[in-house]
């Protein structure tokens, strides 16, 4: 793992940069799939986009909570200049908040869908017990 762009509620999402056995550099987002279907290549194969779309659709409506997870290749170059850019900004004095997610923005583009995975949300203890205390008092 050579970067790891950290998951907040504003960004919906979080990428890792690796190498590959091949010594290649990679992207790897998750997100939200509106998150991440905003930042697809164009030429994105609009078959794939579709089928696993309508998967998360029925993965949401069994109750599931669906991540989209998508990659983009990264040239030697292109990472090294995007690194130093994203180094700079999380080394910032002044609004390294922004300037992180300003570097972040700078390399989360032209994606590839790999796929998308659905998890079951498990209720924390003793919470359906007090969802039942809330509706027998009259509480919505």
């Amino acid at each position: 793992v050579l970067k790891v762009l950290e998951f907040n509620s504003t960004r919906k999402r979080m990428s890792v940069v690796v190498r590959n056995p091949e010594g290649r550099s990679v992207l790897y987002t998750k997100g939200a799939d509106s998150v991440i279907y905003a930042r697809l290549a164009k030429d994105h194969d609009s078959e794939l986009k579709d089928r696993t779309s309508k998967d998360m659709e029925a993965f949401a409506n069994g109750g599931l909570r669906t991540l989209c997870i998508a990659y983009r290749d990264l040239s030697e170059e292109e990472y090294l200049s995007w690194s130093r850019t994203y180094d700079a900004a999380t080394s910032a004095t002044e609004n390294r908040d922004e300037e992180i997610d300003k570097a972040n923005e700078l390399i989360e583009h032209s994606l590839q869908i790999l796929g998308a995975t659905a998890l079951e949300d498990k209720l924390q203890e003793g919470v359906p017990e007090a969802i039942e205390t809330l509706h027998k008092a009259g509480i919505k």
